[in-house]
């Protein structure tokens, strides 16, 4: 079945504070409006509850897409999240391995230290037996001169280990602080990604929410769609035989109009006069102050796929708005039919005559002559009317024809 809203309804619906916000314009809230008042129009002729069945059919058609696209966008902000999410949690664990490496430079630098330290720690303890003051002692006293010679090289070389030792200690410390520093900054920066990780993460399921929420939105709208298309597909026989009952009605009041033709034709060949001042119908005047809801011609069932005339043309106006007569004339029925409720029909002679369904008063009896723009009744929901407007027939030799053809092009009194 072809879709009769095309845009979103509010939004999103979707049913989180989080969702994105879908812009719906004035002009689009008025064409919801319009395909509403459309559908109820079409339904005219149907029970009640399938003209509710039509009203949720309609409501859940034109919000239908915007639900269904605020799916998509949350699923996108799932899939953008967890995308996210995993990208931070690579770089946790990347901040981890640096975090190990560096602890572990800085444990080994911190053994170094350890181990420089214990090497001056013997030099110095040796110096302080005076180990040193000895060796210069026996070197001094010898006689000769090679052993003196031998003694200073050892004694050289024993100030030149000393000296190592200290300057390795010091190499020792420096590495280590530098090392601590890298482990130190390596921390604080795993601690931040771990930190970003699970915040992506909870926003990856937020979004989640967000789109189960919009998804279960659309599930509610078809399921409400789905059990509206049942209750007016159990009434499709129902609804056809009303139709059928109506335009046995409207065929009826063709063959009481052709009848009171025929009259006048009679009591004019008589003498008798009284015609009325219509002539052949052209120039009629709106004969409502209010806006065309809905045009005459054939038209596709919403439901059931049919196609059905819709025999005039209607008019939204207010209940008790004043119903003018298009053209003077004279009234050929005045009184209750069926699906039109109280009804108005005029003949205005030369077999053209307009009649005025779904009146809540009427204000002429039947052989009266009117003039024209007399006000004849006011505007109501009588019979098969979903809402107060005036359903306007203009008949030619009883068969109903396009009423926009006699009326005045900007539709308007």
């Amino acid at each position: 079945m072809r879709r009769i809203g095309g845009l979103l309804a509010v939004l999103l619906l979707a049913g989180s504070a989080s969702s994105p916000a879908f812009g719906v314009s004035q002009s689009e809230l008025d064409q919801v409006e319009r395909e509403k008042a459309e559908m109820a129009a079409q339904l005219e002729n149907a029970s009640d509850e399938v003209r509710q069945a039509g009203q949720v059919l309609a409501e859940t058609e034109a919000e239908l897409p915007g639900a269904e696209h605020a799916v998509a966008v949350a699923q996108g902000r799932v899939a953008a999240a967890e995308t996210e999410a995993a990208q931070a949690e690579r770089e946790a664990d990347a901040a981890r391995e640096a975090l190990q490496a560096a602890e572990a430079e800085y444990q080994a630098a911190r053994e170094a230290v350890e181990a420089a330290r214990e090497a001056r720690a013997s030099l110095l303890a040796a110096t302080a037996r005076g180990s040193e003051l000895l060796t210069v002692d026996a070197v001094l006293a010898s006689g000769d001169p090679q052993t003196a010679v031998d003694g200073l090289t050892y004694l050289e070389f024993m100030m030149d280990g000393k000296n190592r030792a200290v300057e390795e200690v010091t190499l020792a410390r420096r590495e280590a602080a530098n090392a601590e520093n890298a482990a130190s900054l390596a921390e604080t920066e795993a601690e931040a990604a771990e930190a970003a990780a699970a915040e992506a993460l909870a926003a990856a399921e937020t979004r989640y929410t967000e789109a189960q929420a919009a998804q279960a939105a659309v599930q509610e709208l078809v399921g409400r769609h789905e059990a509206a298309l049942a209750v007016a597909e159990g009434a499709r026989d129902n609804a056809q035989s009303e139709y059928d009952q109506l335009e046995a009605e409207s065929e009826r009041l063709a063959d009481q109009l052709r009848q009171a033709q025929a009259d006048e034709d009679d009591d004019d060949s008589n003498g008798s006069g009284g015609g009325s001042s219509g002539g052949g119908g052209g120039g009629f005047v709106v004969p409502v102050d209010g806006w065309k809801s809905s045009d005459y011609g054939w038209r596709r069932h919403p439901i059931y796929g049919t196609t059905r005339l819709h025999g005039g043309t209607d008019f939204a106006a207010g209940t008790g708005a004043e119903i003018h007569a298009a053209d003077s004339g004279k009234v050929v029925y005045a009184g209750w039919s069926s699906g039109y409720g109280q009804l108005t029909c005029i003949s205005h002679g030369g077999g053209v005559s307009t009649c005025y369904a779904h009146q809540s008063e009427i204000w002429v009896n039947d052989g009266e002559y009117v003039d024209r723009d007399e006000g004849i009744g006011a505007v109501g929901s009588t019979g098969d009317s979903t809402g107060p407007h005036l359903h306007f027939e203009v008949r030619v030799h009883g068969d109903r024809v396009n009423p926009v053809g006699y009326l005045p092009s900007c539709l308007c009194r």
